[in-house]
């Protein structure tokens, strides 16, 4: 059977995991635990909503959940605690979000790491993900949606990096963007509008840093916002270029300059 630890653990991450405040009916949980529920569930269940850590309520006789807001400090400690368990595999087939998903084999693991306060996930992409590389999880500001951040997991340690907002213009993630303009309306020919990320790291190696890891996410973050679309492969890189479509106007002298 599951450990209760490691239960409360996966009830909380399913409530509050993703920076969102869920509420869960009773069942929509069972559901989730699919063939690994056990008693322990219960009394991990149980066990929280006696320590006033979970709200218990009933709506047409169907119990559901939601983390008590006056005992967030305590349930984020109980779903940071330990940083290195882990879930069994079974455990990680049906409670751990499909897109953070392990494909590797019967050792997976995966963690429980804080996310970047006052932002929402986005999406995520993996790098590599059967030789257990990367993932990299896309955060935008709950204030600003052109604000961004990137959270990046590997099997031994986690880090946040910060890329600013398109709305300000001395940003990393505003610098990058006229870098892809530039690359990709230059005059050169042989160019033919297009640029891989290599070219993004030659033009901007700062705002890029040292492993290209801003470069590729801001890649990311373009493509998903549809300001830059793929134009198939070169070698083994990616071949990008502009869509025209661009963010909004970021300071009154780019509005009095159009």
């Amino acid at each position: 059977m599951t450990p209760i630890p490691n239960w409360k653990r996966w009830i909380i991450y399913n409530l509050i995991g993703e920076g969102v405040h869920n509420v869960l009916f009773d069942d929509q949980l069972k559901k989730l635990c699919g063939n690994n529920y056990d008693e322990n569930f219960e009394i991990a269940l149980n066990s929280l909503v006696d320590n006033g850590i979970l709200l218990k309520l009933e709506t047409n006789r169907r119990k559901k959940y939601i983390v008590n807001y006056d005992k967030l400090i305590e349930a984020k400690k109980i779903l940071n605690d330990n940083r290195n368990w882990k879930l069994s595999r079974e455990i990680q087939k049906t409670g751990w979000r499909s897109d953070q998903r392990g494909e590797g084999g019967s050792d997976d693991i995966h963690r429980f790491y804080s996310e970047p306060e006052g932002y929402s996930f986005w999406f995520n992409l993996e790098e590599n993900p059967r030789k257990k590389k990367s993932i990299y999880n896309i955060y935008r500001r709950k204030t600003d949606d052109l604000e961004f951040a990137a959270q990046i997991l590997t099997q031994k340690h986690s880090k946040i990096l910060y890329l600013g907002s398109l709305r300000h213009n001395h940003s990393v993630i505003s610098i990058l963007w006229r870098a892809c303009v530039d690359l990709s309306t230059g005059t050169d020919p042989k160019r033919n509008r297009n640029f891989i990320l290599q070219d993004l790291q030659d033009k901007e190696r700062k705002a890029c840093g040292n492993n290209r890891q801003r470069g590729k996410i801001a890649l990311a973050i373009f493509k998903k916002l549809e300001f830059i679309t793929e134009q198939g492969r070169k070698g083994n890189s990616t071949l990008y270029t502009i869509t025209g479509k661009s963010p909004p106007f970021s300071t009154l002298d780019d509005v009095i300059n159009v």
